[in-house]
């Protein structure tokens, strides 16, 4: 094995590279990729928790909650009390949260064929594996 190969590096630049991507077809929008990600994640669960989102989207408090400022000033996301824990705070989407999603959506769905026509089935499909073994094996550390 080669001493200067770094697996760190490599995944960091791949992953700027689709960041940029993805966020050059989501700007029209005014969404980061992000930003976006935490839309789509309380989009599908309808409401979660600060906790929860950080293990959907694997993030660490700091980060989700860089990312969640912008949302929740702008009136994207709101913040309820939990009716059963007065201590855990209830994350939702607001109607104007809603129409951003759905205002960002096929602009993510344009970087999702864009991607496809740059890669063939089998390279996707090693992505998503080797995103999934990343995944298991480093969040069992």
């Amino acid at each position: 094995m080669e001493a200067d190969i770094c697996y760190n590096l490599a995944m960091r630049q791949s992953s700027r590279l689709i960041t940029q991507f993805y966020e050059e077809r989501l700007k029209t929008a005014g969404l980061k990729s992000g930003q976006f990600s935490i839309l789509r994640a309380v989009h599908f669960t309808k409401q979660t928790t600060n906790k929860e989102l950080q293990r959907i989207l694997i993030l660490g408090q700091t980060t989700l909650s860089r990312n969640l400022k912008p949302l929740l000033r702008d009136g994207f996301l709101e913040l309820n009390v939990d009716p059963n824990d007065q201590r855990i705070k209830l994350i939702s989407l607001t109607l104007k949260g809603k129409k951003l999603y759905q205002k960002a959506l096929p602009l993510w769905q344009v970087a999702q064929l864009d991607i496809r026509k740059k890669f063939d089935q089998k390279e996707l499909s090693q992505i998503l594996t080797l995103s999934d073994s990343f995944v298991k094996e480093l969040s069992l550390s």
